[in-house]
């Protein structure tokens, strides 16, 4: 196990039932509602925060108004990246643009931070609060089989104000079964953004990931697109802030 916390490991194991339209649970630990979820959550937020700020993260510097740096865990080749903005809005209208309550919102924004490399878009939010999402991504190479993301993403406000986006692995959505013809990444370490108000409509954002690219891929390569990991905070700035202006891309 890392230093710095934790691998998360199948922390939350949950699928959509054909048949009922219910979340079941498809494996153990037990599927998370109400204080469980709350507590869980309180406990990935902590998990979040320690790796955002006690990490001693590596190579930091300024890039269009965002601190990026990287750091290589001792027990992983799969190196972690963090990116730091403040955002001139307020801690609300951040969370809105970063957890969308439909699919074509939800498209839209992906399409926004990714630009062209987001093919297909998918989400839906489920009762105990917790939201699945799926989407499609290529590297822009031909030699790179596309990869698709599978994961929740759960909201945490803490008493102090901060707000959180959490994501952790999800293994199944039957709506979105293996597909031979994509790979399917993985976080191996916390990942998602701590929300900061640090004044009137102004915070400091931190975005936290680790992916794991899977498949058949250099590890030079994969590590260099990982630590430009951070940078997505940046197009979360600009989107955020072209919106409160009313400059919507």
């Amino acid at each position: 196990q890392s230093t710095w916390g934790q691998i998360l490991e199948e922390m939350v194991f949950c699928c959509q039932s054909n048949e009922t339209n219910e979340l079941t649970e498809i494996g153990s630990p037990r599927h998370l509602k109400g204080q469980s979820l709350i507590n869980e959550s309180e406990k990935l937020s902590k998990q979040l925060e320690s790796f955002a700020w006690t990490i001693p993260w590596k190579d930091t510097h300024e890039e269009d108004g965002t601190s990026l740096s990287w750091y290589p865990p001792e027990d992983s080749p799969i190196i972690l990246a963090k990116g730091v903005t403040v955002i001139n809005a307020s801690p609300e209208a951040i969370m809105d643009f970063l957890r969308s309550k439909d699919n074509e919102t939800f498209a839209k924004r992906i399409k926004q931070i990714y630009g062209e490399l987001a093919k297909k878009t998918d989400m839906a939010m489920m009762d105990n609060g917790i939201v699945y999402v799926w989407f499609h991504v290529s590297f822009g190479v031909a030699w790179a089989q596309d990869r698709e993301y599978l994961f929740t993403y759960r909201y945490y406000i803490s008493p102090n104000g901060t707000y959180y986006l959490i994501f952790t692995n999800l293994d199944k959505w039957d709506k979105h079964p293996v597909n031979s013809q994509l790979v399917r990444v993985r976080f191996p370490y916390t990942s998602g953004y701590i929300v900061e108000p640090i004044g009137e409509n102004q915070c400091r954002v931190t975005f936290v990931t680790s992916i794991d690219f899977k498949g058949w891929i250099p590890l030079w390569f994969a590590n260099r697109i990982s630590k430009t990991n951070g940078k997505v905070v940046t197009q979360v700035r600009k989107q955020v802030e072209a919106i409160a202006n009313g400059k919507e891309n």
